[in-house]
């Protein structure tokens, strides 16, 4: 079995240990060779707040770490590097990329920064970033699982949850999943949920993995994709995503859902 944890708006300043020891335990527990982090690592974008989530990740012990920054890993406070040196810190722990790409197993994901300095909160994407991601999904290996990472939402689940989109989203729903996009992860919204815009397209929204500050009634949350040797559909593979929930009494993340994928 090979496995992907996708996490996100983990808010280290405002994290719940117990609840960082658990995701571990988890991801050990999985042999997760893969990690997803889609954004806001801290909570105000301090040194000291990416060295917690840099240590973090390195204790979930996976072969492979794609990182990507949020809207909170952009200094607030300290408004004059926003000129410039907006991502210097994030960079000093998780290097100058802003958008990688990292394949490992059958999985193969496209990240794309959709956070800009001048804005506090919403994103955007550029008609450059649009058509360089569908660029790298043109070149994916043959029957590779195809993933666009970002931090914000490209599938809104209902009307309020437009706003949380970056700009020019149905622009790149349409041109990425012309260029093979099978799955799209996101967060920044704390509500975790699986959609299927369009057939063969998946959108999944990871909640905040480990820190306190959970809303909509979603307790942390966590998203694991695998790819399993199965009887139950032709090819023998077949693809699952996975939804893990905090459970505070028994302290461990416990499976609440399981969906079958269509290969």
């Amino acid at each position: 079995m090979n496995v992907l944890m996708h996490l996100s708006d983990l808010h280290f300043g405002a994290h719940d240990p117990q609840v960082c020891t658990a995701a571990q335990r988890l991801a050990q527990r999985l042999g997760v060779e893969m990690v997803v982090v889609s954004g806001d690592l801290t909570q105000r974008a301090t040194a000291a707040q990416f060295e917690l989530a840099a240590r973090f990740l390195q204790g979930l012990h996976a072969r492979s770490t794609l990182v990507l920054p949020g809207n909170h890993d952009l200094p607030l406070f300290a408004w004059w590097m926003r000129w410039g040196r907006s991502y210097e810190r994030f960079a000093q722990q998780f290097g100058l990329d802003q958008e990688p790409v990292r394949q490992m197993g059958p999985f193969y994901v496209v990240g794309v920064n959709t956070t800009r300095p001048w804005r506090h909160e919403r994103g955007s994407l550029s008609a450059a970033q649009i058509e360089e991601v569908a660029r790298r999904l043109a070149h994916a290996p043959p029957g590779a699982w195809r993933i666009v990472a970002s931090h914000h939402p490209l599938v809104p689940r209902d009307t309020a949850d437009q706003a949380h989109r970056p700009r020019r989203a149905d622009v790149a729903l349409q041109r990425w999943q012309a260029a093979g996009a099978q799955m799209l992860l996101s967060g920044h919204v704390h509500e975790p949920g699986l959609v299927q815009p369009s057939p063969g397209l998946w959108a999944s929204r990871a909640g905040t993995a480990v820190s306190r500050r959970v809303r909509h009634g979603s307790p942390n949350s966590l998203l694991v994709l695998s790819v399993e040797a199965t009887g139950a559909v032709a090819s023998g593979q077949a693809r699952f995503a996975a939804r893990w929930d905090y459970d505070h009494p028994k302290g461990e993340f416990a499976c609440v859902s399981r969906t079958l994928l269509a290969p």
